[in-house]
């Protein structure tokens, strides 16, 4: 089984390889960094943010609502736990969070491509049901994808088997002619075990990768 990524075999896309195209959404075609949301949520509390990134983005909980199996209000209540000063700062992060992720037009470029050459495109994404569909709402590009498999809706999430397959089974897709793309290693990793096509999103590359023509060196 070949266990590398796209864009290490081929010099630039293989449009002719691929039937289907299936992107991550966070820090693929929007940014989610914890760090610019505590700035932008809490200005000037910078004491407490430390604090708020072990409690919000890196507990089980937010692990827990990409799942689905618990609700904001659920999510809050756990994460403050014995901390009730932090009670009203958590209710905020996670009230305003999916208002404030800003575009990556290198990602939503490269999903434009893939549609101008004719392939389905998917998305395939950890995230939240009730902040996917606010995304969705907001930003027109949602509006080219083909169809869609988020963690919070399947209660599935990457890197388990299971969501790649519900994937490929739902929307007919043959997983070698089927191209993910997404920032984690881990996610790749395991679309190139079920036998995908992965890049691992690094930014500038897909710039390069989706502009480039065969027989053409990279930039």
């Amino acid at each position: 089984m070949n266990r590398l990524t796209l864009d290490d075999m081929y010099p630039a896309m293989p449009w002719d390889a691929l039937d289907a195209v299936v992107f991550d959404v966070g820090n693929v075609l929007v940014r989610f960094v914890p760090e610019d949301i505590l700035r932008r949520v809490l200005p000037g509390e910078e004491a407490i943010w430390p604090e708020l990134q072990r409690k919000v983005f890196r507990s089980p909980y937010w692990a827990m609502l990409d799942r689905g199996v618990m609700t904001y209000e659920e999510a809050a209540q756990a994460m403050t736990g014995r901390e009730a000063h932090l009670a009203e700062p958590i209710r905020l992060l996670l009230e305003n969070w999916r208002d404030l992720p800003d575009v990556i037009d290198e990602g939503v470029d490269a999903l434009r491509r893939c549609k101008a050459h004719g392939k389905r495109t998917y998305v395939l994404s950890n995230y939240n049901d009730r902040a996917f569909d606010f995304l969705r709402g907001k930003y027109t590009f949602f509006q080219l994808f083909d169809g869609e498999v988020v963690s919070g809706r399947e209660r599935l999430v990457k890197p388990d088997p299971a969501i790649y397959r519900l994937l490929t089974g739902r929307f007919a897709l043959a997983p070698q002619r089927t191209l993910f793309i997404d920032d984690t290693p881990a996610n790749v990793e395991a679309a190139l075990d079920l036998g995908w096509q992965g890049i691992c999103y690094v930014p500038g590359r897909l710039n390069a990768f989706f502009s480039s023509e065969m027989g053409k060196e990279k930039k």
